[in-house]
């Protein structure tokens, strides 16, 4: 897959790097990545993603446009309120780079579609922001052995984690059970500021095209922890579970119940 003159004027800053060049940019133009979720994740990760130069991408949320969305989902503005999300936003990406494919699907991700929904996509990356679907898309990737870029915001904090099947730590190894009902702060109850998504999404975009291009990415077996209160970044490890039941020897699925956002405190142990 070859690039033509315009393709190599759009991307020249990103070219002009010591360790990027025609080879890295063809392996973007050959990526499929599918994007689950349009909205505070989803929109820096796929804007990012679009502009670097992913091939395809596959926006995929079945959530409307809210007037308190547009505090921090930026591909949307007063006129697309109670329009869909991901066709959308996939418009409007569009505009940023008609040389690649974009589409938007208006579809839910459960656990019982997710497994067929993301099968055959080179990269995923999940901008959801509920526990059932989070489960639903780590199972499968980890199914279907498709790298998986994850991350979570709340209030002033975020959380992103990079995944590669049989290699890593999955969201499961972190995670492997879903907090009970009312035991999690859902966005509506305790707020979350705009930048924090942007940022977060910003660090999964990163992540993600660094893998496509084969270059070294630095959340392996890490959660990146990002609090704005102190503005401090810190790393905490993380490993696989041999018990995991998505990861480890046996598959065993395990649906959960919706629950919003992401606890308060993660239970793994680790160090700056």
């Amino acid at each position: 897959m070859t690039m033509d003159l315009e393709e190599i004027k759009r991307y020249s800053r990103q070219l002009v790097l010591p360790d990027f060049g025609s080879v890295e940019q063809r392996k973007l133009k050959e990526a499929k990545v599918a994007i689950t979720g349009a909205g505070g994740l989803g929109c820096p990760v796929s804007t990012y993603l679009t502009l670097a130069g992913v091939g395809r991408i596959d926006l995929i949320d079945m959530d409307s446009v809210d007037l308190t969305n547009l505090n921090r989902q930026f591909l949307y503005g007063p006129k697309d309120i109670g329009n869909g999300k991901a066709r959308r936003a996939a418009q409007v990406l569009r505009n940023l780079n008609p040389t690649i494919e974009i589409n938007g699907i208006n579809r839910k991700i459960t656990y019982e579609n997710a497994f067929k929904i993301l099968k055959g996509y080179d990269v995923v990356v999940d901008g959801t922001d509920n526990f059932s679907v989070r489960y639903a898309v780590n199972d499968a990737c980890m199914v279907n052995k498709i790298p998986l870029f994850h991350g979570a915001v709340l209030m002033y904090e975020g959380r992103a984690t990079s995944i590669i099947p049989e290699k890593t730590a999955c969201f499961r190894c972190i995670f492997p059970e879903a907090p009970p009902q009312g035991m999690v702060p859902t966005c509506r109850e305790a707020g979350v500021i705009g930048s924090m998504t942007g940022l977060i999404g910003s660090i999964q975009a990163m992540e993600a095209v660094r893998y496509i291009v084969g270059h070294k990415i630095g959340l392996l077996n890490r959660l990146l922890i990002v609090n704005a209160d102190t503005m401090d970044f810190y790393k905490v490890k993380i490993a696989r579970r041999e018990d995991c039941t998505a990861c480890g020897s046996t598959f065993v699925p395990k649906p959960v119940d919706e629950v919003c956002e992401i606890p308060v405190e993660p239970k793994v142990k680790g160090d700056k």
